[in-house]
């Protein structure tokens, strides 16, 4: 039940672009925390340190003119997201929230959740973190979320513009990511739509990545329903693709089971993963991990808990990916496939042990694909799938 007041504007209670960061950010979280709607609606650039956690009911809108600009925490160890659900800590869900209007300067402050190599040694056990969630945006365990008119142009090399992951309805639109790394990145969760959106990334302008390493989800599952349109990819984009949909499968543990960084296993507790070094050394794992605690080293091996605050027999072993549609989409950058659907097999995720199940990829759908300049392949499939269709392609560079 909702027991949040009704209306409050930030800037009355104390938010403002005089005020230093650390009090900007309390002052938000104060008002998120007593507010069901708050408002941001004087013009200027307000820093920020640290994260403001939405609960439920959160509804946060920013006016034109409003810049929320990251600022280094103390610790630069601490540094987390920007904006994230406070469920994602605990593993509850949290429901109807929603962010309008936020336009974020990065500031070149990124999450301390991961090394720049995946080095399990240097990632920080702090309550601020949690492996895996890397977006200024970011929300784990979510139902009835709506992103309106965000604008982030300085992405730097390690976190996502946007990122959900373990999702139910969720509403992203009029979007303009640019930077070194993904636009918009999901993660398993089911009914979304995203659309409106133009990016100029260094990575993945729009991941669906139902199984990625173990420091880029913070969880592994199904993807399904959803539709991405009105979507264009800027020239000068440096991406390595403009859509990636990444899958694979865990399995159930057993002991002398030999396991490498990013390896998923579900045991009667839960699902755990693998985070060491990514260079394909293999570790036999003699104890089985059923532990509670974020993370914990077993025979050597550094093992993070995911899927918290689900039932252990509601963890699945794919990660698949079905029923989704993408149309009206412009792809003005030359390049040499825009669309990858595959499993990974490298140091960084073996995404399928020998053996077990192939994830189910079905029901893709491709509509009205205008290509302003060469691309060799718009799709590239690179594992077994199913009713995979197009319609509207084109091809507008050669036209006079």
């Amino acid at each position: 039940m909702n027991h949040k007041k009704g209306r409050a504007e930030a800037c009355g209670l104390g938010f403002s672009p005089e005020a230093d960061a650390p009090a900007n950010a309390h002052t938000l979280q104060e008002a998120v925390n007593e507010y069901e709607y708050v408002t941001v609606s004087v013009p200027g650039i307000y820093d920020i340190a640290g994260s403001i956690r939405l609960p439920s009911d959160s509804h946060l809108r920013f006016s034109d003119g409003v810049i929320i600009r990251r600022a280094p925490l103390a610790d630069r160890l601490a540094e987390g997201n920007l904006f994230v659900n406070e469920g994602a800590f605990s593993g509850s869900f949290n429901e109807n929230i929603s962010i309008e209007g936020a336009h974020i300067a990065v500031n070149g402050v990124e999450s301390a959740a991961i090394s720049s190599d995946g080095d399990a040694s240097v990632i920080p056990l702090t309550p601020n973190v949690i492996t895996g969630l890397r977006g200024h945006i970011a929300f784990l365990y979510v139902k009835h979320l709506h992103i309106d008119n965000v604008v982030i142009t300085d992405l730097m090399s390690k976190d996502y513009g946007i990122q959900i992951s373990d999702f139910e309805d969720v509403i992203i639109e009029n979007v303009h990511i640019e930077g070194k790394k993904d636009g918009v990145h999901f993660g398993p969760g089911k009914n979304f739509i995203l659309r409106n959106g133009k990016f100029r990334t260094g990575d993945d302008a729009i991941a669906l990545n139902c199984a990625d390493y173990s420091v880029s989800n913070p969880n592994f599952g199904t993807i399904s329903g959803g539709l991405i349109e009105n979507c264009t990819e800027l020239a000068g984009s440096e991406s390595s693709l403009f859509i990636r949909i990444l899958t694979g499968t865990a399995r159930d543990w057993k002991k002398g089971m030999t396991v490498c960084h990013s390896d998923a296993v579900r045991t009667k507790n839960g699902m755990y993963r693998v985070v060491m070094k990514p260079d394909n050394k293999k570790y036999i794992s003699e104890t089985e991990p059923r532990f509670e605690e974020t993370c914990k080293e077993l025979d050597g091996i550094f093992w993070i808990k995911t899927h918290r605050g689900y039932d252990p027999r509601e963890v699945s072993l794919e990660a698949g990916c079905s029923d989704i549609t993408f149309r009206n989409i412009t792809l003005e950058q030359p390049r040499e496939n825009s669309v990858l659907i595959y499993m990974n097999d490298d140091a960084y995720l073996h995404s399928r042990y020998p053996g077990s199940a192939i994830p189910r990829v079905e029901n893709i759908r491709f509509g009205s694909i205008r290509l302003m300049k060469p691309v060799d392949s718009l799709l590239r499939v690179e594992m077994p799938a199913e009713n995979i269709s197009f319609q509207g392609a084109g091809t507008d560079w050669n036209t006079p």
